[in-house]
């Protein structure tokens, strides 16, 4: 039996309940939307947060990397546990540990790494700082372990190639390491980071030209790139070229004060103590070189500047100083080299003997892999080396001494084999073994007069002259001054050698000659 008025109950709890239930749907879709809306807002936002991080560390100035530090901070407030983003990190406190110097950079480094690995991170950030900050802890068997695993893994990256340089770098396989940096350089030409490692690695070495080209594609990736721009301005200095095309650079990154960490402090003063030294201003560079070790005590350019100070006021405290440069970076050789080269030119031959005896002592087990895969004592492909020894035993007096040198850096045949030729042909030429010295000095020194090497000219000349060949020895010593003038020898130089070689000839018994001699080199000192 129906009760009266029961359907309508019915039908007005169900239309109720019904809308009840509606809202309910339409506030859990309204909720659900949102929180996928604040979700991808926030996925947005953490993203843009990491590519702005890495653009700036790409950039890779001082500035640019706080600029990707406070990006990675905002991150990490919205997603502690971002993995990539700690990775990332990690590498940013790497770099300003190893490139910048800054004080509690490692372990900062060290602990965002750790949390990069304790989230599984894979990304080419965490296994690079990872490899880096094992090499700059001076790790490298466990260095050298990561990455050979990496490599048996297939793993290859412009960062995992610089972790190798350095490592080789460390190890003093050089030839290597030189490889390495230049492959890493050119993985990663749009970071300027990468081409100023290679530079900085030439400029160790002393290939001044090299080094130059390499920071020139560091700045052409970023023209502002601090290190790059500086060390480049460095480069220059040692490379004898005139302080006058760099202080420009120098006195635009001097007033950049608040960008310059502990390395770009140390550098620029360098530079600057080498703008005072090519002024003639030994005190005033020491000045610059104390700035610069206060900066950074481990700067071993300079130590090295400070040496070559000293050496320039011939004080005896420039072998001390010279040994303190090696001591900080024993497998660069431009420290040891040059400064036994310094060392013997103010009279010091047992001090420059003493870098060199060092030298090959950090060298002598390293091995370098020929062309057809065997392995040779890095020293006998050591050209230079053998070169700075032959010089330094000249300089002594021991001349079989250095003639053994020089023949080691014939057979070398290395970027340095016109060198090793005109020397040992000018030590035979002082021995009078005119025979032996002329065919080493016509291979560097040709009669069409295209030879490179000034001295090479005017050795060949004395010899000819000495064999009483006047004519053709002035045609040597003709080439002799050319050349000299095209390398940018001061005129009143070229005008002091051609009357000396004036004099010789009238000394000689040939006046004629002598007169004409002059009349033919006149033009080329009267006029520059």
């Amino acid at each position: 039996m129906e009760t009266p008025g029961r359907g309508d109950w019915k039908r007005r709890e169900g239309l109720g309940s019904a809308l009840a239930q509606i809202g309910v749907v339409a506030v859990l879709l309204a909720a659900a939307v949102a929180w996928f809306v604040h979700r991808g807002q926030v996925q947005q936002e953490m993203d843009a947060r990491l590519r702005t991080a890495r653009a700036a560390f790409l950039r890779g100035n001082p500035s640019d990397l706080a600029m990707a530090q406070q990006n990675l901070e905002a991150l990490f407030a919205l997603a502690p546990d971002s993995r990539d983003a700690r990775a990332l990190a990690a590498d940013l406190q790497a770099e300003l540990w190893l490139t910048h110097h800054q004080p509690g950079a490692d372990a900062k480094a060290r602990e965002q790494l750790e949390r990069a690995e304790a989230l599984g991170s894979r990304s080419g950030e965490r296994y690079g700082a990872r490899a880096l900050l094992l090499v700059g802890a001076g790790q490298t068997e466990e260095a050298r372990k990561l990455l050979e695993e990496l490599k048996a893994q297939g793993a290859n990256s412009p960062k995992l190639t610089l972790a190798q340089a350095r490592l080789l770098q460390k190890q003093g396989q050089l030839s290597e390491a030189r490889q390495s940096f230049a492959r890493a350089a050119e993985g990663a030409w749009k970071d300027p980071r990468f081409s100023t490692a290679y530079g900085e690695a030439l400029l160790d070495e002393g290939m001044f030209p090299q080094a130059v080209e390499a920071f020139s594609r560091a700045t052409t990736a970023n023209p502002d790139h601090l290190l790059a721009r500086v060390t480049s301005a460095l480069a220059q200095l040692y490379a004898g070229r005139p302080p006058d095309g760099v202080q420009a650079t120098l006195d635009e990154v001097h007033s950049r004060a608040k960008d310059l960490t502990p390395a770009l402090q140390a550098r620029m003063e360098v530079a600057q103590a080498e703008v005072a030294l090519a002024k003639g201003n030994p005190d005033q560079a020491l000045t610059h070189v104390d700035a610069a070790l206060k900066a950074w005590p481990d700067e071993h350019y300079a130590l090295f500047t400070r040496g070559r100070a000293l050496a320039a006021k011939r004080a005896p405290e420039a072998r001390q100083a010279f040994e303190a440069a090696v001591a900080k970076r024993p497998t660069a050789p431009l420290l040891a080299l040059e400064g036994a080269r310094l060392l013997q030119a103010q009279g010091d031959g047992e001090g420059a003997l003493a870098m060199l005896d060092a030298y090959e002592k950090t060298f002598r087990e390293v091995k370098a892999r020929t062309a057809d895969g065997k392995e040779v004592p890095a020293l006998d492909r050591d050209d230079r080396y053998w070169l700075a020894r032959g010089g330094v035993m000249e300089a002594a007096g021991r001349q079989d001494d250095a003639l053994a040198a020089y023949d080691k850096a014939l057979a070398a045949r290395g970027v340095g084999l016109a060198r090793a030729q005109y020397a040992k042909g000018a030590l035979l030429l002082a021995r009078k073994d005119f025979e032996g010295a002329k065919s080493l000095l016509t291979a560097v020194a040709p009669d069409t007069g295209t030879g490179s090497m000034p001295e090479a000219y005017a050795a060949l000349g004395e010899l000819l002259f000495a064999q009483g060949e006047f004519a053709a020895g002035c045609q040597q010593h003709y080439f002799a001054l050319v050349r000299a003038r095209a390398q940018g020898t001061p005129v009143d130089q070229l005008a002091t050698r051609a009357n000396d070689i004036k004099k010789r000839l009238e000394t000689s018994g040939q006046p004629t000659m002598a007169k004409a001699w002059l009349n033919e080199a006149g033009p080329l000192f009267q006029q520059q």
